[in-house]
């Protein structure tokens, strides 16, 4: 059993429920419970109704679940005390727990102790603190194979063959006697595949990116076109201030946009004039326009009852895919409005397929613009892609010291294309967690919640 101490938190995430769940794990774990509940969880089944007591008296009524050690989540005794939600009697149950010698937990140290405990590799760690936050089914049912080890399987495939083929080279260079088992094309066909292998694991990432975080949609134009109209029709709630007035816009606005099964989030942006009036229009321009060069998608706004293609969105529509929103429609009519958009798009280098004709006062053609964006932001689903920055950072250094490796046997150097060879498994081992950084855990596990 482990010696390590007691810790406790409370698991669920803070707000009104109708369940708040307080988890303790360590060696002391079913003492501490004992000493504020009854029955005692030591004398009873691993699953009942307790009673929580506190110095004034009954505090709750719990449903109470035991793990006995290595049979738990961190592989030491733990104890789960289900409550009454809303998080007054959690908080109460934690003080409890820490006068009784438990310590508050870190953030993420319940799963920093199953990696410990090997009962999850980094890669299902990894899985753990982002499912709750998915975006779409898309994303769980991704982070669910993520967690049954399915993309730890597949990186320790590649691994194994990298391993195979580093000992074939080496038995090359260490017996250049001996008669050959390998030569240098057999050797490229190989590195060909496996480096195909990963490039395909990489192309993975945006979907990935997408499917778990969702994705940015950003509204951009000039003053008094209709955005922030836009943004609360979209949104369908007066989240943003409509007025006559130029500039009622100053900082980002944003809301979140439901597209079928994938959630974005909508940013109405300052409206930009051609020139800046004070400090203040500066900053708020500046702002949506780097919102809008990293947005996933650009909705550049126009009055289509009296248009013009505003020079400062050149530079935003070359860097992000754009949709070009004719508004107004109430005022001049679909097709009207979507010759105007059209040749404004024309202007940017557009297709008139990104053109769309709206009205944000009478809702025409909002409905055909979410069913683009969700066609747009929703990429092919994949079983199995890279879920973090880290992992698609890992497997890229795999790639490239697989190219270098390539290089260099068209080159006859051997001796180097070893050392990209073992550089490139580091890169894998690095990912899936056999090789670590103490570091890189740090930052790992101190992105989760308190209390995972």
């Amino acid at each position: 059993m482990s010696q390590r101490d007691t810790i406790v938190a409370i698991a669920t995430a803070p707000g009104r429920g109708a369940i708040d769940i307080v988890r303790l794990s360590g060696v002391r774990a079913v003492a501490i419970a004992d000493s504020f509940l009854t029955p005692r969880p030591s004398e009873k089944p691993s699953q009942r109704i307790y009673l929580a007591n506190a110095e004034l008296g009954l505090l709750d009524q719990l449903t109470v679940i035991r793990y006995e050690a290595p049979a738990s989540y961190t592989g030491d005794d733990a104890v789960e005390l289900f409550c009454h939600g809303g998080g007054v009697i959690a908080r109460r149950l934690v003080e409890l727990a820490v006068q009784a010698g438990a310590r508050p937990a870190a953030a993420g140290e319940f799963t920093r102790r199953a990696w410990e405990a090997e009962k999850l590799d980094l890669l299902q760690a990894e899985a753990v603190g982002k499912i709750a936050d998915a975006a779409s089914l898309s994303g769980v049912r991704l982070l669910e194979r993520q967690l049954s080890g399915a993309l730890s399987e597949q990186l320790k495939e590649r691994r194994n063959e990298l391993l195979a083929l580093s000992a074939r080279l080496e038995a090359e260079l260490s017996y250049p006697e001996e008669s050959l088992t390998i030569n240098r094309s057999e050797l490229e066909s190989q590195l060909a595949s496996l480096t195909g292998e990963l490039e395909r694991l990489l192309s993975t990432a945006d979907f990935a990116r997408t499917a778990i975080s969702g994705a940015v949609v950003v509204l951009a134009g000039a003053e008094n076109v209709g955005k922030s109209s836009l943004f609360n029709a979209l949104l369908g709630a007066e989240a943003a201030l409509v007025t006559n007035l130029p500039g009622t816009t100053r900082d980002a606005l944003s809301g979140r946009l439901q597209l079928g099964e994938l959630t974005a989030t909508l940013y109405d942006t300052a409206g930009r004039p051609e020139q800046w009036r004070d400090e203040l229009t500066a900053l708020a321009a500046d702002r949506a326009e780097r919102a809008a060069t990293s947005a996933d998608r650009l909705l550049l706004v126009i009055d289509a009852s009296s248009p013009h293609p505003p020079a400062w969105a050149a530079g935003e529509v070359a860097a992000t895919p754009t949709l070009l929103l004719a508004n107004k429609t109430d005022l001049i009519g679909r097709e009207l409005a979507l010759k105007r958009g059209r040749e404004i798009a024309a202007h940017f280098g557009l297709s008139e397929s990104q053109v769309l004709a709206v009205s944000a006062r009478d809702g025409s053609g909002l409905d055909q613009l979410r069913e683009r964006l969700s066609a747009g932001l929703t990429p092919p689903e994949s079983d199995l892609a890279l879920t973090s920055v880290r992992q698609q950072e890992g497997i890229a250094k795999a790639v490239e010291a697989l190219e270098r490796a390539t290089v260099q046997l068209q080159c006859d150097g051997w001796d180097i294309a070893s050392v990209e060879l073992m550089n490139a498994r580091r890169s894998l081992e690095e990912v899936l967690g056999v090789v670590t950084d103490e570091a890189v855990l740090d930052t790992l596990f101190n992105s989760f919640c308190v209390g995972k």
